[in-house]
């Protein structure tokens, strides 16, 4: 059995990710019978996006949930501690910060046992690793793996990406526009390209561009999928509805347009592909997608020839009026860099994970 755990984008709400990854960890150990019982030793492949590409790339690397919680707190506080608006309003806070604690992070040895920046290949990245990004320069969408088999990853290439710096590429995974500035990364001397968030893509949620990339040959792993060989644990940032607060439409800007637009898009991607696995699979828990698809949480497993792909868990949280009630009067608590919201999140995600997180999701 391949067990897979995705991880959404969503800012400093990776907090509430967070509890619920605390809650996994806790009871894997009793399961186990082993207190220094990683998730890395669980799951076979991680991944994530933006918030969550630093997540899964703290897991992958064998870290306990007790390490992640700290680097990530600290991390947040560091990089959103101080605004600062450069050149002509382009961005919002230095990534500097940011990047110089993710090349600290992850590093290896080298032959002089000096300190250097890991590379995506590092042996020290325990799972099969995978981040989102958005290659601004050729307009696509990057689905990027540590995977030995992958087409661009080939020993024989000058741009094998294999060979580009962990922390850059999870530093380009989290550039949220307006917030911070592109990542540029050069593969070669004649390649160069820039990057932004992994949420301005259909993956903010890439827990099933996971499954294809484990089992479509393209991606050269050739996983097999089925009930009985493969688990999806997927976990969300929490969610409320994006929507307008105005009530006619000569009261809406353009400013309030724009805000809307991206939030709602990426909101709906995330839904969407919740949705595919739900369907694609044998769903086991998640909270319900809306009022008319509800929860999609199968009974029992259909005849053939009816093939569901993968067991498929997912841990979000829709917020309720009374918690939404109780943050009406703080406007950024929705945003990237909210510090302020972050014990909010932290109280929210230990409440759910009791409630939600089950050994036999895991297992």
């Amino acid at each position: 059995m391949h067990n897979l755990l995705s991880l959404d984008g969503g800012g400093t709400r990776g907090v509430f990710s967070i509890q619920v990854l605390k809650r996994m960890e806790q009871l894997l150990r009793q399961n186990y019978g082993r207190d220094n019982f990683v998730l890395a030793d669980h799951f076979d492949f991680i991944g994530g996006t933006s918030t969550g590409a630093i997540i899964a790339a703290l897991l992958s690397w064998g870290e306990t949930m007790e390490t992640v919680e700290r680097f990530y707190l600290d991390q947040a506080k560091k990089v959103f501690a101080k605004r600062t608006w450069l050149k002509v309003f382009r961005y919002k806070f230095h990534a500097h910060e940011l990047e110089n604690l993710l090349r600290n992070h992850f590093s290896d040895d080298d032959e002089s046992g000096q300190k250097t920046p890991a590379l995506l290949g590092s042996k020290k990245l325990r799972t099969l690793y995978l981040c989102v990004m958005r290659n601004a320069t050729t307009g696509a969408p990057w689905i990027i793996t540590n995977s030995p088999h992958g087409m661009w990853n080939q020993g024989y290439r000058d741009d094998n990406n294999l060979k580009i710096p962990l922390y850059q590429l999870i530093r380009a995974s989290t550039a949220a526009p307006v917030y911070f500035e592109p990542q540029e990364i050069e593969a070669t001397d004649q390649k160069k390209w820039m990057f932004i968030d992994g949420a301005i893509t259909p993956y903010n949620n890439p827990a099933f561009i996971m499954y294809l990339t484990a089992t479509q040959s393209c991606y050269g792993n050739n996983w097999k999928d089925g009930t009985d060989q493969m688990r999806i644990v997927s976990v969300g940032t929490a969610r409320r509805r994006v929507k307008f607060t105005k009530l006619r439409s000569s009261q809406i800007n353009v400013g309030d347009q724009v805000a809307h637009s991206l939030l709602a898009l990426i909101d709906s991607n995330n839904q969407q592909q919740d949705m595919l696995c739900r369907t694609f699979g044998y769903c086991l828990w998640g909270e319900p997608i809306d009022s008319e698809v509800g929860d999609l949480i199968a009974k029992e497993l259909p005849p053939p020839p009816v093939h569901k792909r993968f067991l498929y868990t997912r841990y979000n949280h829709n917020l309720t009026p009374d918690e939404l009630k109780s943050i009406q009067y703080i406007p950024d608590f929705f945003n990237v860099d909210s510090l302020s919201g972050i014990p909010f999140w932290q109280e929210v995600g230990q409440s759910f994970a009791e409630k939600a997180v089950q050994i036999e999701h895991l297992m």
